[in-house]
């Protein structure tokens, strides 16, 4: 597990330090509503996202690694305020831009137990795996979505190993230091990948629950098994693909139980292709997620297990892994060492029209499914070894599902600009 940022070596301790300073610019929509008449925030909005990470790692004695670090993050001119993140499901705040002068990575590492390649790591860590789809940070958003504090027993054996951990999902409530108060979901995972030259099998099993639930929200508890199967070179061709199976139980305020049984999967493939320094990867992709069947009882909608959102079903943010077809076409270039564009096309439907998109319900008269589609341009370059810049414009146009069903819908537009230090 690698501290964050450079590092400043003196003697077996080391001190690192990020800044991250992201203007966003947006127009149609926001973190929780689409169109032109949402009831919370704005939907034209502007604002800074600034994020400060200061950390030091040591070595007291060989084979115990320690570190402990910080990190305020703070959305200025937003045009939310802290109180409209109350979290029905926690009942209380849970802010994804900001979280003041907050603990962030801080653990203790022993490594080569009793002379075995085992790893165990106790306390506030990073949990992210494979192409982060099913366990990933979420460092996206200012206050990063997944932080846990967590119990890791890793094994490695060259570029093998496999992972087991339990813990619990920090929440982010600006004006209350974390270690005061409650988690989010207890959870509790097993991930293996076993390589090969630019790939690798990786079987993947988690455990999600919310033993407290509320008079407003449902207690979960959900079990996950699945397989990502990849590799980046096959005589020119790269591929990538993971299927996920979700079993368990909801447990409404009114005490009903019923159960779950929901899916997910993903495959992308494509060509890379070279020409002197230019290397470009070209591909198509497909994404699926069950919905919720209004007919049944039980609970068919997939939920994302503890994965990042913001990379994969367009940058803009609208769309997770949950009640979702999503076909996408996609270009990586990078023309030189230092810079790389990405541009990507989505279109996206929902699986199955009894189901909500965000807040909004399907017209009972009318199963629209084609939610809109959306195009995404990304670049990002290193100007120094310490300086990263990213740029980026989205746009979505609205299909007949929202067209149908939502406010004074109409087409989206998101910008960014950001620079990262990191010392």
């Amino acid at each position: 597990m690698a501290a964050e940022g450079s590092v400043h070596t003196n003697s077996n301790w080391k001190v690192d330090a990020e800044l991250r300073l992201r203007y966003e610019w947006l127009d149609g929509f926001n973190d929780k509503g689409y169109g032109g008449s949402i009831g919370v925030g704005d939907s034209h909005d502007g604002f800074l996202l600034s994020r400060v990470r200061l950390g030091v790692t040591g070595e007291p004695m060989p084979n115990l690694r320690v570190r402990v670090s910080v990190q305020d993050v703070r959305a200025l001119d937003w045009g939310f305020d802290d109180d409209e993140w109350q979290s029905a499901e926690f009942g209380m705040e849970n802010n994804p831009q900001s979280d003041y002068l907050e603990l962030y990575h801080s653990y203790l590492e022993a490594s080569n137990i009793v002379g075995l390649p085992v790893t165990f790591t106790l306390g506030r860590q990073r949990i992210a795996y494979g192409d982060c789809r099913v366990f990933g940070p979420g460092e996206w958003k200012n206050s990063g979505k997944w932080i846990w504090d967590a119990a890791r027993l890793s094994y490695a054996h060259g570029d093998h190993f496999l992972d087991v951990f339990y813990g619990k999902t920090v929440l982010h409530e600006p004006n209350e230091f974390s270690l005061s108060h409650r988690w989010g979901y207890e959870g509790a995972g097993v991930y293996g990948h076993y390589a090969w030259h630019k790939g690798a099998v990786e079987p993947i099993f988690a455990y999600k629950q919310n033993r407290d639930g509320n008079d407003k929200y449902q207690r979960i508890t959900h079990y996950y098994a699945g397989l990502r199967v990849y590799d980046d070179d096959v005589a020119g061709f790269f591929y990538n693909g993971t299927v996920i199976g979700q079993w368990g139980s909801r447990k409404a305020p009114s005490g009903d139980e019923s159960d779950v049984n929901a899916y997910g999967w993903h495959i992308d493939a494509g060509r890379t292709l070279k020409a002197g320094q230019l290397r470009a990867n070209v591909g198509l992709g497909y994404t699926h997620a069950s919905g919720d069947d209004a007919d049944t009882s039980n609970g068919e909608q997939f939920d994302a297990v503890f994965g990042a959102s913001d990379l994969y079903y367009g940058r803009m943010n609208l769309m997770s892994w949950s009640n979702l077809k999503d076909a996408e076409a996609f270009v990586v270039v990078k023309p030189t060492e230092n810079l790389k564009v990405k541009a990507e096309y989505h279109r996206f439907w929902v699986a199955d029209g009894s189901a909500k998109w965000r807040s909004y319900k399907n017209a009972a008269d009318g199963r629209e499914d084609h939610l809109g589609d959306e195009v995404d341009v990304v670049a990002k370059y290193r100007l120094l070894k310490a300086v990263d810049l990213m740029a980026g414009y989205s746009q979505f146009w609205p299909g007949g599902f929202i067209r149908r069903n939502v406010p004074g819908e109409g087409q989206a537009d998101w910008l960014f600009l950001q620079a990262t230090l990191s010392y």
